[in-house]
Protein backbone atom coordinates (compact mmCIF):
# COMPACT_ATOMS: atom_id res chain seq x y z
CA UNK A 1 0.00 0.00 0.00
CA UNK A 2 1.23 3.50 -0.68
CA UNK A 3 2.88 5.07 2.35
CA UNK A 4 0.78 8.24 2.14
CA UNK A 5 -2.47 6.29 2.07
CA UNK A 6 -1.29 4.17 4.97
CA UNK A 7 -0.27 7.20 7.03
CA UNK A 8 -3.56 8.91 6.33
CA UNK A 9 -5.47 5.78 7.13
CA UNK A 10 -3.68 5.22 10.43
CA UNK A 11 -4.01 8.86 11.41
CA UNK A 12 -7.65 9.00 10.43
CA UNK A 13 -8.87 6.07 12.49
CA UNK A 14 -9.30 6.01 16.22
CA UNK A 15 -6.29 3.87 17.00
CA UNK A 16 -6.90 4.01 20.69
CA UNK A 17 -10.19 2.21 20.30
CA UNK A 18 -9.22 0.01 17.37
CA UNK A 19 -10.07 -3.66 17.74
CA UNK A 20 -9.16 -6.42 15.33
CA UNK A 21 -12.83 -6.64 14.28
CA UNK A 22 -13.03 -2.91 13.54
CA UNK A 23 -9.74 -3.09 11.65
CA UNK A 24 -11.11 -5.94 9.50
CA UNK A 25 -14.20 -3.90 8.65
CA UNK A 26 -12.18 -0.85 7.67
CA UNK A 27 -9.71 -2.88 5.63
CA UNK A 28 -12.56 -4.72 3.88
CA UNK A 29 -13.99 -1.34 2.85
CA UNK A 30 -10.61 -0.26 1.50
CA UNK A 31 -10.40 -3.48 -0.54
CA UNK A 32 -13.89 -2.87 -1.95
CA UNK A 33 -12.88 0.65 -2.94
CA UNK A 34 -9.74 -0.71 -4.57
CA UNK A 35 -7.41 1.29 -2.33
CA UNK A 36 -5.50 -1.79 -1.17
CA UNK A 37 -4.92 -5.29 -2.51
CA UNK A 38 -6.19 -8.47 -0.87
CA UNK A 39 -2.65 -9.67 -0.24
CA UNK A 40 -2.05 -6.63 2.01
CA UNK A 41 -5.01 -7.27 4.31
CA UNK A 42 -3.43 -9.31 7.10
CA UNK A 43 -0.30 -7.18 7.20
CA UNK A 44 -2.32 -3.99 7.41
CA UNK A 45 -4.59 -5.38 10.13
CA UNK A 46 -1.58 -6.45 12.19
CA UNK A 47 -0.04 -2.99 11.72
CA UNK A 48 -3.26 -1.32 12.85
CA UNK A 49 -3.73 -3.51 15.91
CA UNK A 50 -0.07 -3.18 16.92
CA UNK A 51 -0.11 0.59 16.44
CA UNK A 52 -3.32 0.82 18.48
CA UNK A 53 -1.71 -1.07 21.35
CA UNK A 54 1.40 1.13 21.16
CA UNK A 55 -0.80 4.24 21.30
CA UNK A 56 -2.78 2.88 24.27
CA UNK A 57 0.46 2.12 26.11
CA UNK A 58 1.81 5.59 25.37
CA UNK A 59 -1.38 7.12 26.80
CA UNK A 60 -1.16 4.88 29.90
CA UNK A 61 2.46 5.94 30.44
CA UNK A 62 1.60 9.61 30.02
CA UNK A 63 -1.28 9.37 32.48
CA UNK A 64 0.89 7.52 35.00
CA UNK A 65 3.63 10.15 34.72
CA UNK A 66 1.13 12.98 35.17
CA UNK A 67 -0.49 11.33 38.19
CA UNK A 68 2.91 10.68 39.79
CA UNK A 69 3.96 14.26 39.12
CA UNK A 70 0.71 15.62 40.58
CA UNK A 71 1.02 13.49 43.72
CA UNK A 72 4.58 14.68 44.23
CA UNK A 73 3.63 18.28 43.56
CA UNK A 74 0.78 18.18 46.08
CA UNK A 75 2.98 16.48 48.65
CA UNK A 76 0.62 13.52 49.10
CA UNK A 77 1.83 10.37 50.78
CA UNK A 78 2.38 7.42 48.49
CA UNK A 79 1.62 3.79 49.33
CA UNK A 80 5.34 3.33 49.93
CA UNK A 81 5.45 6.34 52.29
CA UNK A 82 2.56 4.92 54.32
CA UNK A 83 4.14 1.47 54.47
CA UNK A 84 7.40 2.98 55.73
CA UNK A 85 5.47 4.84 58.45
CA UNK A 86 3.66 1.64 59.47
CA UNK A 87 6.97 -0.20 59.69
CA UNK A 88 8.44 2.59 61.79
CA UNK A 89 5.44 2.58 64.13
CA UNK A 90 5.74 -1.21 64.57
CA UNK A 91 9.42 -0.80 65.40
CA UNK A 92 8.70 1.90 67.96
CA UNK A 93 5.87 -0.12 69.51
CA UNK A 94 8.21 -3.09 70.03
CA UNK A 95 10.88 -1.06 71.80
Amino acid sequence: MHTQIKRGFLAGIGLLSMTREKAHKIVDELVKKGEIHRDEIESLIEDIVQRGEEERQAVRNLVQEEVTHSIEEMGLATRNDIQELKDEIRKLAKS
